[in-house]
């Protein structure tokens, strides 16, 4: 009888599969062991990723905190919101302002008689738009220098009123189309300038095709010159007059082409909705004190989020005492952990140099608890905001001043020391600039010399011109500039010595201008222009070289304490520029602490590929050990096979001996 290779012998009642259970259980401990390091591993990234997830939320709320503006708020309140409403952008006079509204400002508007049909046939032509002012007195239009002239071509195929709308409407022209049923005629076409103010009043010109360009007839019915008369050039009739808005403030009277008013007082905003020429309204400008609160409460908070992640993390369970059921943080006692949490509460408790009145969190009364978090005295907050607001901004945010106007802070890094540092300025950025070698052709041909191929700083754009004969080489400027706007180029263009001047809108050795192809190039700029590559910024700060690039100079010598602070130099003299002074704040430094550690190189990210190195150790371990049992499982129940097939003989051998013996005893 042979015996069984698994479960329990017929002949022997050997149970070979319990006999190597019980054996493998012993040597798999091994594995067990592995399999439960493995496990602690997985853990610990896991909850690496989840602090990181928790500082990378933490340092997104720093870095909104980091800059003076979030603490640099003032309130713009309007004694009648109906008139205009205000804001200011934290840097406008604090005070009160007595303001009347004499006049919006409006887009003109202007219209044709009334069509029957607004599919008939109009005529056919070109219309010119040109935007000017107007004015009634002198009976006088003057082109806005700003905005060129374009022109509208009108064929049989687009020649009915419904053709026409749509045709000004898919040009940028300067104006809109729309045709309004008057409910008693038939449709009348209204053009309506894009912009409000006096400069923008419209102008259409007709050339007709049936050479009476002003008349009553044909395409001619959609001219009107101001300075002309009905039926003889100023055809269709005004509903609406371009004008400006017109204000006294304090006794001074002002003007803006558009009822969003800025530039007239410092830092502020006007929007206007109602004329009130004979009562003042008042605007207070007054130093926000509850939008600076939400931002300390704003800090606070994100800090105390983070610190809720960190202590359930690295929590002790004092629940139980039994080891195996204790649910204690993953981190707990973790090196990289503890570190991190160090240097962040670090931070928190060092005075911070240099920024006036206040020096620690506790002084504006921010203070640890004993879990860690913070906790915010409202009253005391309050009480340090209105004694010296200013001084908020420097506890919390980076905050640089210069002594110089022409010099402005940018930035720092986290290598930036806080401190008063000296400026030379050795060489001042430029532009750079395309000088045309001889004056323009100012009669531009379609396919002859319409098309400019310009290179500007790393791109190149494509420029088609309108086709015309310019008037004047400044007419043609205007045109340039209109078509490099279109493209998204913000460049200047003017026009020095009879010629034309293209001017880059960045400073530095990376700003240029060239020509670079197109059948416009000679037209334009002559046979030889001038093209004349930006330079950098060049000087020292805190007395050693800066690395300048266009107007911005950066500290950059290792170990130096303004290291990796920028500045930006708006031209003025050379030698030295005085002071900067910066002051690095509670979320200016932790906003770049947080960002390093953080940072696809950081303690973290190397914790978690030192971890992610041990994983494949031990999975390769793992393997390995998988391998060895296998062979020892294999070989345990080869002895217990053979045992069980020897005992097998044994037993048959027993049996026959005792059938002979007692055979033996019957004969006997």
């Amino acid at each position: 009888m042979m015996a069984s290779t698994s479960g329990i012998s017929a002949s022997t009642n050997f149970d070979i599969d319990s006999i190597v259970s019980s054996l493998m259980t012993v040597e798999q401990r091994p594995a067990t062991l592995l399999a439960q390091q493995k496990t602690s591993y997985q853990s610990k990234i896991s909850a690496y990723a989840t602090l990181k997830s928790s500082l990378s939320t933490f340092q997104t709320a720093l870095s909104n905190l980091a800059t003076a503006s979030k603490f640099k708020i003032q309130s713009a309140a309007s004694s009648n919101s109906e008139v205009f409403t205000a804001t200011a952008d934290g840097n406008a006079t604090i005070g009160n302002y007595a303001i009347k509204v004499a006049q919006l400002a409006q887009a003109h508007k202007v219209a044709t008689s009334s069509f029957t049909n607004t599919g008939d046939a109009v005529g056919t032509g070109t219309l010119t738009i040109t935007l000017g002012t107007y004015d009634a007195v002198s009976n006088e239009f003057t082109a806005n220098p700003d905005k060129s002239a374009k022109t509208v071509t009108i064929t049989s195929a687009n020649n009915s009123l419904t053709g026409i709308r749509d045709t000004i409407n898919a040009q940028d022209v300067g104006v809109t189309a729309s045709i309004v049923n008057d409910g008693q005629n038939g449709g009348r076409l209204v053009l309506t300038s894009k912009e409000s103010g006096a400069a923008n009043s419209i102008r259409v010109s007709v050339a007709d095709a049936d050479g009476a360009n002003g008349d009553a007839d044909g395409l001619s019915r959609l001219a009107y010159d101001p300075t002309a008369s009905a039926g003889a050039g100023k055809n269709l009739g005004e509903l609406q007059e371009a004008r400006n808005a017109k204000l006294n403030i304090d006794g001074i009277n002002v003007e803006s082409a558009s009822n969003v008013v800025t530039k007239v007082l410092d830092g502020i905003t006007l929007n206007l909705f109602k004329a009130s020429p004979d009562t003042s309204v008042s605007l207070d400008i007054a130093k926000d004190s509850t939008k600076v609160q939400d931002s300390v409460n704003a800090f606070v908070k994100a800090f105390n989020d983070f610190n809720t992640t960190l202590r359930n993390l690295t929590k002790f369970d004092e629940s139980t005492t039994d080891f195996t059921k204790k649910k204690s943080g993953v981190l707990l006692g973790d090196a990289t952990t503890r570190s991190i949490s160090s240097q962040i509460k670090a931070a928190l408790t060092t005075s911070i140099s240099g920024v006036g009145d206040f020096s620690s969190l506790s002084q504006i009364g921010v203070t640890f608890q004993r879990d860690g978090s913070l906790a915010v005295d409202s009253t005391k907050l309050k009480s340090a905001i209105d004694t010296n607001f200013d001084d908020i901004a420097k506890l919390f945010a980076a905050v640089g001043s210069a002594t110089d106007s022409k010099v402005g802070y940018v930035t720092q890094n986290a290598k930036t020391q806080p401190g008063t540092y000296a400026v030379n300025v050795t060489q001042i950025a430029t532009q750079a600039t395309l000088v045309g070698s001889a004056a323009p052709d100012l009669n531009i041909v379609e396919g002859v010399n319409d098309q400019l191929k310009i290179h500007i700083g790393e791109s190149e754009y494509n420029i088609k011109l309108a086709a015309g004969n310019y008037t004047s080489v400044e007419d043609l400027a205007a045109e340039l500039r209109t078509k490099l706007t279109d493209a998204k180029v913000y460049a200047a263009v003017t026009v020095e010595g009879g010629a034309l001047k293209i001017t880059s809108e960045g400073y530095g050795s990376n700003a240029t201008v060239s020509v670079s192809g197109g059948n416009a190039g000679a037209s334009l700029f002559g046979s030889s222009p001038v093209s004349t590559a930006g330079t950098d910024v060049a000087g020292t700060i805190n007395g050693v070289a800066a690395t300048g690039r266009g107007q911005v100079l950066t500290g950059s010598t290792t170990g130096n304490a303004a290291e990796g602070l920028a500045l930006v130099i708006r031209g003025g003299a050379l030698g030295d520029r005085g002071t900067v002074t910066l002051s690095i704040g509670y979320a200016a430094q932790l906003s770049s602490l947080v960002k390093d550690l953080v940072s696809d190189d950081g303690i973290l990210a190397a914790k978690s590929e030192g971890l992610d190195d041990s994983i494949d150790r031990v999975t390769k371990q793992q393997e390995s050990l998988d391998v060895r049992l296998a062979a020892v499982e294999k070989r345990y129940r080869a002895q217990f096979v053979a045992l069980d097939v020897l005992m097998t003989k044994m037993k048959n051998t027993q049996s026959y001996l005792t059938q002979q013996l007692a055979a033996l005893s019957a004969n006997s």
